[in-house]
């Protein structure tokens, strides 16, 4: 087989960076930045994983869905802190929508645009900066696998369901998982899932959850303790403490 057939039959993995939100959650200041500008450690928030999803030898683009008014400061983030011209050529810069499902989607049809989609996508939360390089290679070689994948981390409290103050049920730890991104499934499946999901007015807080509605099989891989979402100000707090242990 020629070095060029080789290259044609090799599977293709491209990541998409959900930093489109707002961080309503986070901050109730009328002119606040949204969270994943921040800065944590020198870095605003965002680059943290954008950097490591973009180093990663396996993933050959990165779609950055970020709201339509910072994506000049993105661009200028990109200059900046991918100071490797390979992995700026690596990067790209898209707006998102009004939901995380929205803009996870515009980067999906970013992906569709160029003349062969990927075989692959992982999906990574940008306020999730401390995504490590094992976890991505983790979640590669599962998706490779079984063709969608999530990292879960095991439930050590007690999970009570509620309804109007009341608790009903008392659900089983065991059976339970603490899901995490970056996500990722086939390039197919997850456009399929998210045109059904318009084409029938449902919604989904992760993708993991809307290829398991359409059907597919979703494995589970060990999550990371690093790998925290950046919600409440404390959160960013705790992840300003583990990034100084994670600097070079």
């Amino acid at each position: 087989m020629s070095d060029r057939a080789a290259k044609s039959n090799a599977t293709t993995i491209a990541a998409i960076l959900a930093a489109g939100g707002v961080g309503s959650r986070f901050s109730q200041e009328a002119n606040a930045p949204p969270k994943q500008f921040l800065y944590l450690c020198g870095r605003p928030m965002y680059v943290w994983s954008l950097l490591q999803l973009a180093k990663n030898a396996r993933i050959g683009s990165v779609v950055v869905v970020a709201p339509e008014a910072n994506l000049h400061l993105v661009r200028e983030h990109v200059l900046e802190f991918a100071t490797d011209s390979r992995l700026q050529r690596k990067i790209a810069v898209v707006a998102g929508g009004a939901t995380r499902q929205q803009s996870v989607y515009r980067g999906l049809q970013f992906l569709e645009q160029d003349k062969v989609a990927p075989d692959l996508v992982l999906i990574h939360d940008g306020a999730r900066p401390l995504v490590t390089a094992e976890l991505i290679d983790s979640v590669i070689d599962a998706v490779i696998k079984y063709g969608a994948c999530t990292p879960g981390a095991a439930v050590t409290d007690t999970i009570k369901r509620v309804v109007q103050g009341k608790i009903v049920e008392t659900l089983d730890r065991t059976e339970l998982s603490a899901v995490q991104t970056p996500q990722a499934g086939r390039f197919l499946d997850l456009a399929n899932a998210h045109r059904k999901a318009i084409a029938e007015g449902w919604s989904a807080t992760d993708d993991a959850s809307m290829l398991e509605r359409d059907g597919h099989f979703v494995a589970i891989v060990p999550g990371s303790p690093y790998n925290l979402k950046v919600t409440q100000p404390l959160d960013l707090v705790l992840c300003e403490a583990l990034a100084s242990r994670l600097l070079p």
